[in-house]
């Protein structure tokens, strides 16, 4: 009897252990400056894809916050938002931030006890994350035809000029201007365009997200998705599918679309 009790005993401790090892692991920042914390972006990539490898779907890992206070650093920027009454910090790679505008990112990585040297503060839980994106990302940057002053409304981060005044002229190539003002006569066509990327939100929903201006009607923001990634800056030559009217859900909505864009060209 007192051998069985033992045995008891034995199978107690041995089962509390397994259940110990089971409980939820969280992952220990040691810095800002932390190379293993640091590694592509904001953090490392597979760290990412480990950290979401659960979420398959893009709508289900996709958070909607609007930024309450920003502090930057030298690399990174850190950012207090609210999320459905909850606020928390996030901290990304350096980029202009606008207070009280609403922002979308997935794939986030839980760090605890994370050190900000440059401000001097410890973070008891915060968030990094690898891709912030406006909410009007898909919005049209359009001037008011008796305002030639107005504000421009867009998402990018930055003016780049297109690489003519001119409209491009080139044999076969589709205006910008021409899709804008006649979406219908393109929709479901396939058009070439040759213009500048004057920004890219990369590695969204599997897409490359590319805005184009040919110099044609630099007021529109035209977006191509594509599976070549093109640098900001780059003029390139594209084939896409003109699609109209095209949501994609929280916030991803387009009046114009070229989707499955090949680039055929690219010029230095």
């Amino acid at each position: 009897m007192k051998s069985l009790n033992i045995y008891s005993v034995s199978i107690i401790i041995l089962s509390v252990l397994a259940a110990c090892d089971r409980g939820p692991k969280v992952i220990t920042a040691q810095n800002e400056s932390s190379e293993s914390s640091f590694v592509t972006g904001i953090f490392d990539e597979q760290e990412t894809e480990r950290a979401s490898s659960t979420n398959s779907d893009f709508i289900d890992d996709l958070h909607q916050v609007k930024v309450k206070q920003t502090l930057e650093a030298s690399r990174y920027v850190y950012l207090l938002v609210e999320e459905e009454g909850s606020e928390y910090w996030i901290a990304t790679s350096k980029q202009p931030v606008d207070l009280g505008t609403t922002y979308f990112y997935r794939n986030r990585l839980l760090k605890t006890n994370f050190e900000s040297k440059e401000h001097q503060r410890s973070f008891d839980t915060i968030y990094l994350v690898n891709q912030l994106v406006r909410a009007d990302h898909g919005a049209s940057r359009i001037i008011p035809p008796n305002n030639p002053n107005a504000h421009i409304i867009s998402g990018q981060k930055e003016d780049i000029p297109t690489h003519a005044e001119k409209p491009v002229q080139d044999k076969g190539l589709t205006k910008i201007s021409e899709i804008v003002q006649n979406p219908q006569d393109f929709s479901g066509k396939s058009v070439k365009i040759k213009g500048k990327c004057v920004k890219i939100n990369p590695n969204i929903m599997k897409r490359n997200w590319i805005h184009l201006q040919d110099g044609s009607q630099d007021d529109y923001d035209l977006v191509v998705t594509s599976d070549t990634f093109v640098k900001e800056g780059q003029t390139i030559l594209i084939e896409a599918m003109v699609i109209l009217n095209k949501d994609f859900g929280s916030g991803y909505r387009y009046d114009i679309l070229l989707e499955n864009g090949k680039v055929i060209e690219t010029y230095d």
